[in-house]
C-alpha cells in the first residue's frame, strides 16, 4: 500500500513538473508559426493585432480571429481568419504587404482583392509568400463601398 502511495506522488510530482515546461515547437522570433522578431506576443489576439492593419475610409465590420503561419520549402504560408459576426453581407478587400529579414519591402505591392462575407461566416483567407527573400508581413484590410 505504501509503496503504491509514493508511486501515485511521483507520477504527479513528474505531471506537475511537465505542465510547468515550455509548451509547443515555437522557435524564438516566432508566434503560432509567424515571425514576431521581438514582439511580446502572449495570446492570438496580440498576434492579430501586430499582424493586421486597417486602411481606407469605411473600417470593415469584420473580426479577424486568427492568424496562423507556417513554411513550405523556404515559403512563409500564412491562413488568416476573417470572420462577420453581423447578419448583414460585408464586402471588404485585402491584400498582403511583404518585408524582409531587415524590415524593408521584399516584393511588389499587391493588387487589392475582394472578399465577400455573408452574414455570421468565417472565410481563411491563405496566401504563399511571393518569393523566399519575403519573411515577415502585415494583412491589410479595407472595407469596400
Amino acid at each position: 500500500m505504501k509503496a503504491s502511495s509514493l508511486a501515485v506522488m511521483a507520477l504527479a510530482a513528474l505531471c506537475v513538473a511537465g505542465c510547468g515546461a515550455k509548451k509547443g515547437f515555437e522557435k524564438p522570433g516566432f508566434a503560432f508559426g509567424c515571425p514576431i522578431g521581438d514582439t511580446k506576443i502572449s495570446s492570438m489576439s496580440d498576434l492579430v493585432k501586430a499582424k493586421v492593419a486597417k486602411e481606407g475610409g469605411k473600417n470593415p465590420d469584420v473580426e479577424i480571429e486568427e492568424v496562423r503561419c507556417t513554411t513550405t520549402g523556404d515559403l512563409l504560408k500564412v491562413d488568416v481568419v476573417v470572420f462577420n459576426d453581423e447578419s448583414d453581407v460585408e464586402r471588404l478587400q485585402y491584400k498582403f504587404r511583404w518585408a524582409d529579414a531587415e524590415g524593408m519591402r521584399a516584393a511588389d505591392e499587391e493588387s487589392w482583392k475582394p472578399l465577400l462575407l455573408q452574414g455570421n461566416a468565417r472565410q481563411v483567407v491563405t496566401t504563399i509568400a511571393p518569393n523566399a527573400k519575403a519573411r515577415d508581413f502585415k494583412f491589410i484590410v479595407m472595407g469596400q463601398d
